[in-house]
């Protein structure tokens, strides 16, 4: 039975017991903040089981993609190692709120297993949380499995959750196959939960959430009581398609194949490296899909550490060259019939693993010079053994492979201390643990889960007008609901309906005001922090609101246009940029407010200029046709049909708004716009730079924004003008001349420096003296900066040939620090090793060449210090 076929006969198995078919949320969670990564099918549905938000229907089966690499869901280390483990999986999944619970799951759990994809039922074993009696006796008595065949299991095999740290967890019940006793250990005992073997493979985990663990780590009851199942596709296929490992099945082993095309060597020989990029191939390849992009922290720091682990082990198969970015492809040939967005993502996925696969590649020869740096240090301590912490280090700055620090090592005599490296990864691991504090979106406020209960969503009417008649229906004041709000204080507004536009998709909140017959109030922003229940910020201007009050919303309506004008210009520049720099540009993320735009789009290089100059010029000219905008509704299937834009890694509803300017743009939408492009004005950019690997971003302003924008500029140019006596058109030629002759003063400058310096009446070489055979010569020398000692330092080495100079100067609050070593030298001791000591005295750094290493600081009056300093370490270094 193929992975489609059984993906296919699991959902449709639940579709005709009345579950609703619900698409596959993002890897990363929609509503969860705490999670990393999407680490279960029942992610999605935590608000369901809560009572956050009212529960579209009562039963819902997924097949959901997770991740397991970071966080306390991590099967990272264990990929490669065992048959089952994955950091990439889907899970299958039916799911219960508030509707049917534990008879009905087990049963059916059991009807689909034996009846629709026949695993024989005398091989199928049970394990019960050791206290649940309920779940045991449906098992014996109602199913009929044999006692012998249940086994009750503690805490860590059968309580599940919750998904984060908080949030639905009960007792579980999972079901395991007897793969047979050639796979087991021989113990007499031996059953799941054996930790000693695979004989027992747990395929279907029954969860039943009965409990709402809360941040003290209380558990009361859950207001919806229901079924969590899931069950991991790639283990069920390996089962059904009688596969020794996941690794082995139709839904991965292609992308095995695909490795195996690009090295010598066979998948047979060497399997754990090939399965290690198999599945690294998948998460990179769905992560970037869903705009996870690399980084140096967070979801961005797994993916970063994801690829350069599965480029590591194509080192061991000698795929030393970027690899990746191709096997990546196979993936989305595999995958892409089921999970569209990788075929939408296929050029982004592609560059973006291409351009880490590169840039690790940098790095790996940064780390090489690192290495040769440690072993040399241990070297002067007459030592042996490569410190496991400083090899962590390479590994975890520079991502430099232990086992490749190691080769070399042994090769060179040395051994490593790799329980100093495990040490410190332990540190950081926890370090990782600690720092994450959940994704940067502010956490649901209890009280506007308890309103939401109450009140329902906030109608919104601001796509028609900017103002309306409202009626208070609840105040929050430091998340406590109160009755009214006094002059000057501040609190959270809940009105019946709103023509106020709540912070979402990067537009931000409306302003403006809310007045009724005793008081009035500002609003500074709304958001919708649940479901579609909009909660205005205000502070109270004059006199008092009151639960129950009439008022008038409104709007103000000159910050919402500028937002508006910025709104669809963002959409006039992802349109322009790709017709211009090319298809495979798509936004990634953005911020549109009153004030400015800023664009957030796939790109692999930087845009020079004129090309950049061509977007702003593009932008304009769609502008200026003065193109009305128009808003429909449509199927989501129908709009990706007719070509509607999505944001990068979004998950949409079944009906989507689209927002369409003409031939120009179509996009998928929920925010607020001009009626035609010609209302605009105006487009400038004011910046374009790299955030991330593949990510560029484009700041820039309309309208209003840009008619100031463009004043500022000229009342500038202006006043450089005046200053320089030269019109706007001979700036550049006059700041030309002045550049030059500022250059040619300094050299004056540094010359008459230099001559002071050396031809005064101070002989810097009466303070030369001999160490080990060797004359040094540490001295200060008054007002040099980093140029004028290289000056000095080359006339003194005129009169001393053979020797080590340190020099150090303080200038204009600056620390210097120069030191040479007389070639003839360089063998017993080196510049740069001499400077790396001292340039911390003087609280900075610097480095150089064996014979020339320069040094800078920030404490100009430690570098007396620093040279009294000097005859010691190079004593040291002498040995």
């Amino acid at each position: 039975m193929k992975s489609d076929d059984i993906r296919s006969s699991f959902l449709e198995f639940f579709r005709e017991r009345g579950h609703t078919i619900e698409r596959s949320d993002k890897i990363v969670p929609s509503n969860d903040p705490t999670l990393l990564f999407t680490s279960a099918g029942m992610v999605q549905f935590k608000p369901y089981y809560t009572g956050e938000v009212p529960v579209p229907y009562r039963r819902a089966t997924t097949s959901q993609k997770c991740l397991r690499a970071g966080g306390k869901a991590n099967d990272l280390d264990e990929v490669g190692k065992t048959a089952r483990h994955l950091t990439f999986f889907e899970m299958l999944g039916n799911f219960s709120f508030g509707d049917y619970f534990k008879r009905e799951s087990i049963a059916w759990g059991w009807e689909y297993s034996t009846q629709v994809i026949k695993i024989p039922a005398e091989s199928i074993w049970i394990s019960v949380y050791e206290d649940d009696d309920e779940a045991y006796e449906i098992w014996e008595k109602e199913i009929g499995i044999p006692s012998s065949k249940i086994v009750r299991l503690g805490v860590k095999e059968n309580f599940w959750g919750p998904a984060g740290d908080t949030g639905a967890c009960g007792p579980c019940s999972e079901m395991h196959v007897d793969r047979g006793a050639a796979l087991g250990c021989g113990r007499p005992d031996c059953a799941p939960g054996c930790d000693h073997c695979e004989r027992f493979m747990e395929f279907w985990n029954h969860v039943f959430p009965q409990f709402d663990q809360q941040p003290d780590g209380s558990r009361p009851p859950l207001k919806n009581r229901g079924i969590d199942t899931g069950m991991g596709l790639e283990r069920l296929a390996a089962l059904l398609q009688d596969k020794p490992t996941v690794f082995d099945t139709d839904g991965i082993f292609p992308i095995i194949e695909a490795t195996q095309r690009l090295t010598k060597v066979k998948y047979a020989d060497n399997p754990a490296p090939f399965r290690v990029i198999a599945d690294h191939a998948r998460a990179l390849s769905f992560m970037i899909a869903d705009g996870v992009l690399p980084g140096n922290e967070g979801r961005g720091y797994v993916e970063r550490r994801l690829l350069r682990r599965a480029a590591r082990f194509g080192r061991e198969l000698g795929l030393e060259k970027p690899f990746l970015h191709a096997v990546s492809q196979t993936v989305v040939d595999l995958m892409g019939h089921h999970y569209p967005e990788l075929v939408e993502k296929r050029v982004q996925i592609e560059k973006i693993i291409l351009t880490e696969e590169q840039r690790f590649q940098s790095t790996l020869a940064r780390g090489m010079d690192l290495l040769e740096e440690i072993l040399a240090e241990v070297d002067k301590r007459g030592d042996k053994v490569a410190p496991g912490a400083e090899l962590f280090r390479l590994h975890d700055t520079y991502g430099f492979p232990l086992d490749l620090a190691t080769d070399i090592a042994t090769d060179r005599g040395y051994t490593v201390d790799r329980e100093g490296f495990d040490a410190a990864m332990a540190r950081q691991k926890e370090q990782a643990r600690s720092a994450w504090a959940g994704s940067g979106e502010e956490a649901l406020s209890p009280i506007y889960r308890v309103l939401h209960e109450t009140l329902g969503d906030t109608t919104f009417v601001g796509y028609e007008t900017t103002e309306s008649p409202a009626v208070i229906r609840a105040i929050v004041r430091d998340g406590k609901r109160v009755n009214a709000l006094e002059t000057n204080q501040e609190g959270e507004i809940i009105l019946d309906q709103t023509p106020f536009y709540a912070e979402s998709g990067g537009q931000v909140g409306d302003t403006g005001m809310l007045n009724a017959l005793d008081g009035s109030a500002h609003v500074s922003g709304a958001k919708a922090p649940i479901g579609k229940m909009t909660v205005h910020k205000v502070r109270v201007t004059t006199g008092t609101l009151k639960e129950g009050d009439q008022v008038q919303a409104e709007v103000d309506k000159q910050a919402r246009s500028a937002t508006e004008c910025h709104h669809t210009a963002t959409h006039l520049l992802q349109a322009a940029l790709q017709d211009i720099l090319g298809d495979h540009v798509h936004q990634a993320g953005s911020l549109v407010s009153p004030e400015r735009l800023r664009f957030d789009f796939t790109h692999f290089e930087g845009i020079d200029p004129e090309r950049l100059l061509d977007v702003e010029r593009r932008v304009n000219q769609f502008i200026r046709t003065d193109t009305p905008v128009s808003i429909s509704h449509m199927a989501l299937n129908e709009a990706r049909e007719a070509g509607a834009m999505a944001l990068f890694g979004e998950k949409y509803a079944d009906v989507v708004r689209v927002v369409k300017a003409g031939d120009i743009s179509m996009e998928l939408c929920g925010g607020t716009h001009v009626r035609s492009t010609g209302v605009i004005g105006y487009f400038k950019v004011t910046s374009e730079s790299s955030i991330a690997a593949g990510v560029r971003r484009i700041e820039a302003v309309c309208a209003e924004a840009s008619v100031d924008l463009l004043q500022a500029h000229e009342r500038s140019l202006a006043k450089a003008s005046q200053l320089l006596n030269a019109s706007a058109e001979q700036l550049d030629a006059r700041v030309r001349v002045l550049m030059e002759e500022n250059r040619r003063l300094q050299r004056e400058v540094a010359k008459w420096k230099q001559a002071a310096a050396t031809g005064g009446p101070t002989d810097y070489t009466n303070s030369l003296q001999e160490l080990n055979g060797i004359k040094l010569l540490a001295v200060e020398v008054d007002g040099q900066d980093a140029e004028g000692l290289r000056l000095v330092m080359d006339k003194l080495r005129e009169r001393v040939p053979s020797g080590v100079l340190v020099l150090g100067s303080a200038n204009e609050g600056k620390a210097s620090l120069c030191v040479g070593v007389s070639k003839d030298l360089t063998n017993r001791i080196k510049a740069g090793d001499i400077v790396k000591k001292l340039a911390p005295i003087v609280g900075g750094g610097g480095g150089g060449r064996p014979d020339m290493a320069q040094a800078g600081g920030k404490h100009p009056e430690k570098i007396s210090e620093a040279i009294q300093q000097a005859p010691d370490v190079v004593k040291a270094l002498l040995g």
